[in-house]
């Protein structure tokens, strides 16, 4: 378990990180999955600029469940990319086209935040995008796209454990409930894994 001090020194080095990404913007999108990482790192910008969460996926996914209670109970500002089938597999072959290294399962974790990009209207977006390492086919994709991502940098090249992120929100005061959500891949979250492996694309 961390300490006290460690926390809070990964809690200031994320504030100055946001505080740098988001400094002369008039608006700031970040793409939001109800998770833990994009939950704090919005509780962290919405204090510095005009912040819009983006969700994309599946309507009834549990990101998109997870974004509409963290605009009732959190006063979160939202804005929704509601995915369709053919949305889904459109933009999944696009990412396939542009970095056929990938594993499949890269690629469609890429999906939901290529979608929200999509979405928003100028950028670069934040993403939380989970506490793991990236892979390098991952974080060649990922330098190809407008989007910034807080907690990898104040990383420093180690693997930010959930129990730093969790700490780190309760310290913010996120509630607890929100602290404890379980973990699930970007895929999973907007409710496109499943919708993937079924189309024809997807196995060829």
């Amino acid at each position: 378990m961390a300490s006290s001090r460690d926390v809070d020194g990964f809690v200031r080095r994320l504030e100055n990180r946001v505080a740098q990404e988001v400094k002369g913007r008039p608006r700031t999108a970040l793409a939001y999955s109800g998770g833990l990482a994009s939950t704090l790192l919005a509780m962290i910008a919405r204090k510095r600029c005009a912040l819009v969460c983006v969700v994309a996926g599946i309507e009834g996914s549990p990101d998109v469940q997870a974004a509409r209670a963290a605009k009732l109970h959190l006063d979160y500002r939202v804005e929704y990319d509601i995915l369709s089938r053919a949305d889904a597999i459109r933009i999944r072959a696009q990412i396939a086209t542009a970095h056929p290294k990938l594993t499949r399962s890269d690629i469609d974790n890429l999906v939901p935040l290529h979608a929200a990009l999509e979405t928003a209207d100028g950028g670069p977006m934040l993403s939380g995008f989970g506490p793991s390492r990236f892979g390098a086919g991952m974080v060649a994709a990922l330098r190809c796209v407008d989007v910034t991502f807080p907690i990898h940098a104040v990383a420093r090249g180690a693997t930010v454990s959930r129990a730093m992120l969790r700490d780190a929100a309760l310290m913010l005061g996120l509630p607890t409930p929100w602290a404890h959500v379980a973990h699930r891949s970007p895929a999973e979250g907007a409710g496109i894994r499943e919708v993937l492996r079924s189309s024809v694309r997807y196995h060829e």
